[in-house]
């Protein structure tokens, strides 16, 4: 190990930056905490599963969202239902849970969540939405004692991990990674028989852990004592793990299965992003100037940020250190998973969590000219990061339903508003949205100048069920389009004319509405949300 700089920032440093990211965390929990709901507008429930439910999970206060794309919720539901029935007695539980043992196998932190609750469904809940930011207390003290050593290169580094993608995704869900991560570096830290066994609870949190043996294995020779050590090592780590397999697969009588397309051949699913990214970057929806929160660019900075990491921590060899070994495991991994989890592209942050602290690790014990190069290009994705938790739930619906984009036009900006077909507008804190109850809905837009000018609409839209779409101006179709009953959908017409005066368009499907929502008695067909209109100037942009 290279030694230490001579001069090095201080403990209370160290504090002082752990300290203002810990004070953000508590500041957006705080923001998001409802007396009725505490905190579980974090889990990310959904209303699709809701019914079918565990009985004290239907009847505890929770957070769930009116907005109908979001009703499905996302992982961390899962596990906070576990925790109301830890020991998988309740019938309902096999119905409730989308996969019952394949969620079942990450039981650590339903069972804390249970006993940190006392049982109580609300409390439970809550105690589960808050397990992501109690492990962050743990994994800052870690980071301080990894890095501190390594002087400012080191501070930097401990600065960059705090909050970096993986982390905030993982606790914006109240996911599993961030605290099987905590759990399995602590154990390659602390190493031998005691780190096996806290590496056997973090495999208990998530299986992917078990890689964590890298740094627990000895790869030293004599080996037959070697081979000793890793038999006894490995089974410390799997024999909890396995036991409780045969409890739950007893009770559950179910086998897991798990997606095939976790999976794919190396950098297929980054090729695809990337390809994702070009068609957004011809249709002009990047946000150059405001890079922090632009989408389709943090995606890029993701793939950038964690390639890097990987090529550093391949081509910079540090056997002896565990945290190398591990990051290296890693590496594999991360470059073989599937597109569905590149498709909402932070996703992927919290899989490489492991390459990005053994990157940023690594640099730091390494001076060198270009350190400053790297540092940039492997956390280069953190400001979007940062910017996305800490603005979370802050983004108010907008003052308009309908917004219009123009260069003040002479004689008056164009206006739009909702015709037939249509029901009343709906919100929450961040959107606004209408459903059409008919087959055909309309819109009005009013040019108020004297002149022609050229327009493009742009929305997102749904449906509960598969459906064509079509928007028309004037007899003409500006955009077609499939809705596939689950997905929301990007519309970006073609540019038109607007005539002075008022212009109709119409937004047609062909099947009729439908009731799907078991706690909406309404017929709907799709729906309206985020509506743009832009006015062009002539000749900008493809016509």
């Amino acid at each position: 190990m290279p030694k230490p700089p001579s001069v090095q920032p201080s403990r209370g440093l160290f504090a002082l930056v752990a300290a203002l990211v810990f004070a953000l965390i508590g500041c957006v929990y705080a923001r998001i905490w409802s007396p009725v709901t505490g905190i579980t507008q974090f889990i990310t429930l959904g209303h699709e599963f809701h019914e079918r439910g565990v009985a004290a999970y239907r009847a505890a206060p929770k957070y769930l969202d009116t907005f109908p794309p979001d009703r499905f919720g996302f992982d961390g539901q899962w596990y906070a239902e576990l925790a109301l029935d830890p020991l998988l007695r309740d019938p309902q539980t096999r119905l409730a849970i989308d996969n019952p043992p394949y969620r079942a196998r990450r039981i650590l932190l339903p069972w804390l969540a249970w006993l940190g609750g006392f049982g109580r469904p609300s409390w439970v809940l809550n105690v589960y939405a808050a397990l992501n930011p109690i492990f962050w207390i743990g994994f800052a003290l870690m980071m301080a004692r990894l890095f501190r050593p390594f002087g400012w290169r080191g501070l930097a580094g401990f600065a960059a991990m705090l909050l970096t993608c993986g982390i905030v995704e993982s606790m914006l869900g109240s996911l599993t990674d961030f605290p099987a991560w905590v759990l399995m570096t602590l154990a390659v830290m602390i190493g031998e028989n005691a780190g096996a066994g806290v590496l056997a609870l973090a495999f208990l949190t998530r299986e992917v852990s078990a890689l964590g043996l890298a740094g627990l294995f000895e790869f030293r020779p004599p080996w037959p004592a070697a081979a000793k050590k890793n038999l006894r090592l490995g089974l410390i780590v799997i024999v909890p793990w396995l036991l409780w397999l045969a409890y739950f697969t007893w009770r559950l009588r179910l086998w897991a299965h798990a997606g095939g397309d976790n999976m794919d051949f190396p950098l297929v699913a980054i090729a695809l992003k990337l390809g994702w990214f070009v068609s957004e970057v011809r249709q002009g929806d990047i946000q150059w100037a405001q890079f922090y929160k632009s989408v389709p660019l943090h995606a890029v900075l993701t793939i950038l940020a964690i390639l890097t990491q990987c090529l550093y921590v391949l081509t910079h060899r540090a056997w002896e250190n565990r945290l190398w070994r591990v990051a290296v495991a890693f590496v594999p991994v991360f470059l073989c998973i599937g597109y569905p989890a590149w498709e909402s592209h932070f996703t992927v942050t919290r899989h490489a969590l492991p390459i990005t602290l053994g990157f940023n690790l690594l640099l730091a014990m390494r001076p060198g000219r270009r350190w400053l190069v790297w540092f940039l290009l492997g956390n280069c994705f953190v400001p979007y990061g940062i910017y996305k938790f800490a603005f979370y739930d802050r983004e108010t619906p907008q003052a308009a339903e309908f917004v219009v984009i123009s260069a003040t036009p002479a004689g008056g900006t164009p206006a739009v508003r909702a015709d037939a077909g249509w029901s009343g507008p709906e919100r929450n804190r961040r959107r606004i949205w209408r459903w059409a109850v008919r087959q055909q809905a309309g819109l009005v837009l009013t040019n108020p100048a004297a002149r022609e000018v050229e327009v493009e609409l742009s929305f997102f839209t749904m449906s509960f069920q598969a459906r064509d779409l079509r928007v028309k101006v004037r007899d003409a179709v500006v955009w077609s389009g499939h809705l596939n009953g689950k997905d929301t959908v990007k519309v970006q017409t073609s540019r038109f004319a607007l005539p002075p005066g008022e212009t109709a368009v119409t937004i047609e499907t062909p099947q009729p509405p439908a009731v799907y929502p078991a706690d909406d008695p309404r017929s709907l067909a799709f729906l309206l949300t985020g509506l743009q209109l832009a006015v062009k100037a002539p000749g900008s942009g493809p016509p």
